[in-house]
């Protein structure tokens, strides 16, 4: 066919060849790249406040897992940032802002309700809310931080619906005159199980303002009757006749500034416990119902026809069992082992003494 035939009659010019409709808005997979990016940043944000920087790399360290994979951000990765907020703020009515130090925060999700939950698990919520706000109990700051994040993903209408108190259980435990300094119980949290310690502590055996420098092996913090303990191996107390043994140290006790992690790295097995044999009796008032607490590991506990009980145990720590069967007062009598039934007639003896003063009016 000759070039005059390939002509249109329309003033003589060439036919264009038949044309791709032109696509707007990118294509299906950049659609659904941007769609998983800005849920990751939300995502990321949930977790706390970052930089511009930050949320870029944290977006291409989920998404970029080789190195042959395509960007999740285009080259323009700050600009294509700045307009996913910009959607996540016009779409779905987010609160995000840039603080002082330029770092992105989200303050309210708006329509962005990631979270539902059945009206069991808000009640759930209520109880810990109403338990861990401004309370001694252990991690309490980052229960209620962790609480204040969940809160924050519920629909509107579902938040308004939390703050009201727990209708179940309420815990009951005494509240500490001198609370736990957060400074101290991190450092040595980081220490526990594998570096040795030394601090500055005031003994209830130490007279004033006077403070006995210790060295110890730390293994497991403890909560018990409205105290944080430490439990570790003490290897000096200041006092070269006691011999290194295990104790619990109120954490409140331990001066402020004064935890230092020594060289000496915690052996790769704990040094033994010692191990005693407890055998002790309920009276009937406390035993009668078959209902009695079984306070010590390896508890086996008997009862008798006439409403009594024998409980037979272990433990590794008399003074702490000398604490808890004290409360059973005269309903329960030690048995062995013949040292702690030597501390508890020593300590009644001295309770006698006390209330058996003339008291002044």
């Amino acid at each position: 066919m000759s070039s005059i035939q390939l002509r249109s009659f329309n003033h003589g010019q060439p036919m264009k060849p038949d044309r791709a409709p032109r696509r707007r808005g990118g294509t299906k997979r950049d659609s659904w790249r941007t769609f998983h990016r800005r849920l990751f940043l939300v995502r990321r944000l949930v977790r706390g406040p970052a930089d511009a920087a930050t949320l870029i790399a944290d977006t291409r360290r989920c998404f970029n897992q080789s190195d042959d994979v395509e960007d999740i951000y285009p080259a323009e990765a700050r600009a294509a940032l700045r307009h996913d907020l910009a959607a996540l703020r016009e779409e779905f009515e987010c609160v995000i802002r840039l603080d002082s130090e330029g770092r992105y925060a989200i303050e309210d999700f708006g329509r962005l309700a990631l979270l539902d939950l059945p009206d069991e698990d808000l009640e759930a919520l209520a109880f810990l809310l109403s338990n861990f706000s401004e309370s001694s109990l252990p991690n309490a700051g980052r229960v209620d931080a962790v609480l204040d994040r969940i809160i924050a993903l519920l629909p509107a209408e579902r938040q308004r619906g939390l703050p009201r108190p727990a209708r179940d259980v309420r815990l009951d435990y005494p509240s500490p005159s001198r609370s736990v300094s957060p400074h101290t119980l991190a450092r040595v949290r980081r220490a526990l199980g594998h570096q040795r310690l030394s601090f500055a502590y005031r003994s209830a055996y130490s007279e004033g303002e006077q403070v006995v420098l210790h060295q110890v092996d730390p293994y497991a913090l403890l909560f018990r009757d409205g105290h944080h303990y430490l439990d570790a191996y003490c290897h000096d107390c200041g006092d070269p006749t006691i011999r290194p043994r295990y104790r619990l140290y109120r954490v409140d006790r331990i001066v402020e500034d004064s935890v230092r992690a020594l060289p000496t790295t915690l052996p790769p097995v704990p040094p033994p416990r010692p191990h005693y044999r407890l055998r002790y009796t309920l009276a009937p008032a406390v035993a009668r119902q078959r209902d009695v607490a079984l306070w010590f590991p390896g508890s086996m506990v008997h009862f008798y026809p006439d409403g009594s009980a024998e409980i037979c145990a272990e433990t590794s720590d008399l003074w702490q069992a000398r604490q808890i069967l004290l409360r059973y007062r005269e309903h329960c009598r030690v048995l062995e082992p013949p040292e702690l039934v030597t501390m508890i007639r020593e300590t009644t003896a001295r309770m006698a003494a006390v209330y058996g003063e003339e008291t002044a009016p």
